[in-house]
């Protein structure tokens, strides 16, 4: 909450490329759905980055001051236009994008981002702000096409570990918000130094089976809080990335974990996150995780509305 009795706003960085089309699309449509205003966040840099040889220029630090402000001032004025509506805050940072982003992103419920699109010695260069931001905010990150559109397949598609349902806190009362089914998928894929001895012992069916009934597990009190959501689990073997993204295909929106960061887990973000992440295709929400269990609740207010009581 960002005041008493108001849920936390939608924020949305942009850049003022298209590249953030998609973004403030799917943000207007969120904080349309979680009866919140929406923040937009446009963060200047401190030296110009313009790649090549000469990776930064020098401008006047006022220039590149009213740049951005023009920037944001459009952007705003174009949401205005669409949805008057809608509440707009205008917020201009300087300098490190994903810092300001992710700091500004604290008082959110929810911070969307455009998908990176810059490749070889850009990417050096300039850096993945999409990636750094889902690796260090407190709130979900969702990271958007440039050409998205909404969509209504009425399903959000959630990657899981079988014995970990922490993410379910935020699946399900998602999927009960956007009246969706909710698929819960786990997928692995053996090393393959190793994969002869699957095909030997026919191990795969056995996993599925055990893997299947685990999930079940995990998901059991949540169906029972949710009795309005259907639920669909789906566990196979496979390359996680792909068989996530080709899945994402049929969904309005992927949910994917950010584990705490540990001594186990040194790195946010694991393989799969980062690989799914630089894949153009439907909405991905980056969750963080906190470690601690969360348990199905008696009663449960969520994205703008009483979804169980």
């Amino acid at each position: 909450m960002n005041s008493v009795g108001h849920p936390a706003p939608v924020v949305v960085a942009v850049d003022g490329t298209e590249r953030s089309a998609g973004a403030v699309r799917y943000a207007v449509g969120e904080a349309r759905r979680r009866r919140t205003d929406l923040r937009v966040v446009h963060v200047a840099p401190s030296a110009l980055p313009v790649g090549g040889s000469m990776p930064y220029m020098d401008y006047p630090g006022h220039a590149l001051i009213d740049v951005a402000r023009r920037v944001l001032d459009e952007e705003v004025a174009g949401i205005r236009a669409t949805d008057p509506n809608l509440k707009v805050e205008a917020v201009l940072r300087q300098g490190r994008r994903a810092v300001e982003i992710a700091v500004d992103a604290a008082t959110g419920c929810l911070v969307v981002l455009g998908r990176e699109t810059r490749h070889g010695i850009d990417r050096v260069y300039a850096g993945t702000t999409t990636a750094a931001v889902a690796a260090r905010a407190s709130v979900p990150v969702a990271v958007i096409d440039a050409g998205w559109q909404p969509t209504e397949h009425g399903r959000v598609l959630v990657g899981i570990e079988p014995a970990s349902g922490e993410v379910l806190s935020y699946a399900f009362p998602l999927a009960a918000a956007r009246h969706a089914m909710l698929q819960v998928m786990h997928v692995w894929k053996v090393p393959d130094p190793y994969a002869a001895l699957d095909h030997e012992r026919s191990v795969t069916g056995e996993w599925v089976i055990a893997a299947t009934r685990l999930l079940e597990s995990t998901v059991a009190d949540w169906r029972a809080s949710f009795p309005d959501v259907e639920v669909e689990i789906s566990v196979l073997p496979g390359q996680p990335a792909q068989e996530l993204v080709d899945a994402a295909a049929r969904a309005d929106v992927l949910l994917l974990a950010r584990r705490r960061r540990d001594i186990e887990h040194p790195g946010r973000l694991g393989a799969t996150t980062r690989a799914v992440l630089g894949h153009a295709g439907a909405p991905v929400e980056v969750v963080p995780l906190t470690g601690v269990p969360k348990h199905a609740p008696l009663v449960l207010e969520r994205f703008g509305e009483i979804l169980k009581s």
